[in-house]
């Protein structure tokens, strides 16, 4: 009889441990996977926006002003490249041409590199918005656009 309650006693103690093991040991959530994380935000994502089906003629040549003697492009000033880039993007075989244009004042040289550098900031811009820029153009100042079908985009100093 000692031997039925002390074995007893030891199935007691041996399943009381178990029952406070299984409650101390803490709980380990696997990790997901990146794919896992991708595909499930792709899951939630909003779907992307259709491509704008405008013709070329309906969107472009488009202008940018740029203040008196300056590059930089404000979101004001970069109004008109938000849809021109989503189109552009849209349609990878149009050749997209930059067409540099300065203030009157200082010389040919200043001219020149003031021209430039606005084309090279929406060439920048456009590169940001989805435009791979192996497909932007820019031109020489004072070069005349080329024929065919080419999205224009003129970068050129305010007038007043």
């Amino acid at each position: 009889m000692l031997v039925a309650s002390s074995l007893r006693l030891s199935i007691i103690w041996l399943a009381a441990a178990a029952v406070v093991a299984g409650c101390t040991t803490p709980r380990i959530e696997p990790q997901q996977s990146q794919a896992v994380q991708e595909a499930r935000a792709r899951e939630n994502a909003p779907p992307p926006p259709a491509c704008p089906q405008d013709p070329l003629s309906a969107v472009a040549p488009v202008t940018v002003g740029f203040a008196f003697n300056d590059t930089e492009l404000t979101e004001a000033m970069s109004l008109p490249l938000v849809d021109s880039a989503r189109w552009i993007a849209c349609h990878p075989g149009v050749r997209v041409v930059i067409k540099p244009d300065a203030d009157t004042h200082g010389t040919e040289a200043e001219q020149d590199s003031l021209a430039r550098r606005r084309a090279e900031r929406v060439r920048a811009y456009l590169t940001t918005h989805g435009v791979t820029a192996d497909r932007v153009a820019i031109l020489p100042r004072g070069q005349a656009a080329p024929a065919g079908e080419v999205f224009l985009i003129n970068a050129e100093g305010r007038r007043w």
